[in-house]
This record gives structure tokens, sequence and C-alpha cells, in this order.
């Protein structure tokens, strides 16, 4: 085996790839993104962006050709909880000289509390809540996947705005500002909203809940789906905090956790941090701990 001159964290997810790569102090050089990575997506698929990503850094660093087998990577991806899924991905490592994966959610928590102990609720695309005592146990609150669970997340505000245009189409529930925005992107006839159902996967779902966040102020089913997406979060925390309630809780994610900020009770929302660091910065440390 190769002397290992760089540590990459890769963190890959429904919607895109974050890869970072560090020296072997663990210090980050660089950053790049790509295409998704999340392994329910095809494994074969997610080696492709996951290399990709990673020869684009590289490039970054003036390398043009990375020799792989010189590099130890940290993963943290959607979709490692199928065993299955996870075996076959590194079963198909391309060359690394290590590697070792990972939920997103524990890179997401080792980043949130700068690889310390403590709890994360990650909401995007999807959801999870995810834990690691001081103990050494791990636990995870949801992260069932789509359609069955990702609850608060930008797919199950997606699944509540979609059944929303069912019923304003059966006469169910008025039509509103809010409905007629949801109706230009699922079509605004019973054939269009069957045709765009077909294709609806996770990310697609989850591209409605934007109109949903947008609309939350003024209409009151929106607004109402936003709240329900807020307690979600808090149903999440109790049970992460049902053997140790005083572990601290980051909630993290993009653009959505920011936005539901608002809908999150009060009282809980006071007793949760922001994340220190992002899931990225996690794979990191996750793979430059192995080598202090």
């Amino acid at each position: 085996m190769s002397q290992i001159e760089f540590l990459i964290g890769v963190d890959g997810g429904g919607t895109g790839t974050r890869v970072t790569i560090a020296g072997l102090d663990g210090v980050e050089k660089v950053r790049a993104e790509g295409g998704p990575s999340a392994l329910g997506q095809g494994v074969d698929k997610a080696w492709t962006n996951i290399t990709l990503t990673i020869r684009e850094a590289f490039k970054k660093l003036g390398i043009d050709k990375c020799d792989f087998s010189k590099c130890a990577v940290g993963f943290g991806l959607s979709g490692v909880t199928v065993k299955a899924w996870a075996q076959e991905f590194e079963n198909k490592n391309p060359g690394f000289a290590r590697i070792i994966v990972e939920t997103d959610g524990y890179s997401t928590l080792l980043g949130a509390h700068n690889g310390a102990h403590g709890a994360i609720i990650a909401i995007g695309t999807g959801s999870i809540g995810e834990a690691w005592l001081p103990s050494g146990e791990r636990l995870e609150v949801g992260g069932w996947g789509f359609p069955t669970s990702d609850e608060g997340s930008g797919a199950y505000l997606g699944l509540k705005a979609i059944n929303h245009v069912q019923r304003i189409m059966d006469g169910r529930r008025p039509l509103t500002d809010f409905g007629r925005k949801l109706l230009t992107v699922t079509g605004d006839t019973r054939e269009k909203v069957f045709e765009w159902m077909g294709a609806m996967k996770q990310t697609e779902c989850a591209s409605l809940s934007p109109i949903v966040v947008e609309f939350g102020a003024s209409d009151e089913v929106a607004r109402s789906f936003l709240n329900d997406a807020g307690q979600e979060i808090v149903n999440i925390a109790a049970a992460l905090r049902s053997t140790a309630p005083e572990l601290p809780i980051a909630i993290c994610g993009g653009g959505l956790s920011e936005a539901l900020r608002p809908y999150i009770p009060a009282d809980f929302l006071a007793s949760t941090a922001r994340p220190q660091k992002d899931s990225c910065a996690g794979a990191l440390i996750l793979v430059a701990r192995e080598y202090k």
C-alpha cells in the first residue's frame, strides 16, 4: 500500500456530493461539489459522481491526475443504513488506500459538534436524528427513507403539498394563490398530476417545499404544513433525549432548516445549538482521527 498523503471527506446525498481534501494534519485545503451520490440512486452512480468530484477538487490543487492509492477517505452517505448497499459500495472501491463508510447523519453529527459527543437533527431533502453518547452508544431516530419517513423534511412538505393539490382538484379545498403556484409545477389537470406523480421521487417531491415556505406567512394551509414539520423536529429530539435529557442537539441542514426555525416551538429551539461545522467537515473528521 502506498504512503497516504491526502485525507478526503465526502458528504453524499440525494441532491449533491461535497468533497474536501486535507493533508495528514486534517486541515482543509480545498472543496468541490458534484452530482448526487445517495446509495439509493445506485452505487455505480454514487461512485461515478464521487470520483468526478474528488478529481475536480484535486484539479483545484493543481493535481490533474490524482493517485487514489495515496488517499484515505471518510464517507458520510445517504443510504448506508441499507447494509447491502453499503457493502456493495465498499466492494466497488476504485482504489483508495482506505475508506471509512458511515451515514450522512453521523458525519453531520461529527461536524456539528466538531468531533465531540452530542446529537443532531438533519433537515434537508430527507431528515434524520442521530446521537453519539459519551458511553459510545449511537442512536438513530427516523431516517427510514422516502416516502414513509423523512418527517419535517423537504420531501415531507412535498408530500403534504401534492396531497393538497389533489384535494384542490377534487373540490375538497379551495383554490388559493398557494395552490395556484403548486399547480404551475404539478400540472393543472388530473392527467398531468398523475403524470407528475409517476415520475416523483424524493428529490422531485422535495422540490415543492420552497413553495410551501414561500406561502407560510400568508396561507393557512401552508402554515399548518410548516407547523407540523416543526413539531416533527421536536418529536425527533424527544426520542433522542429520552435516555440523555441534557444531550446537546444541533439542528442542521441548508436553507430549509433555517426557513423552518420560525415554525419550531420557541422553548425547544432555545435548547438547541447551531452546528459548528458541516457534514463534509464531519466526514473529514471521521477519517482524520484515524491518523492522529
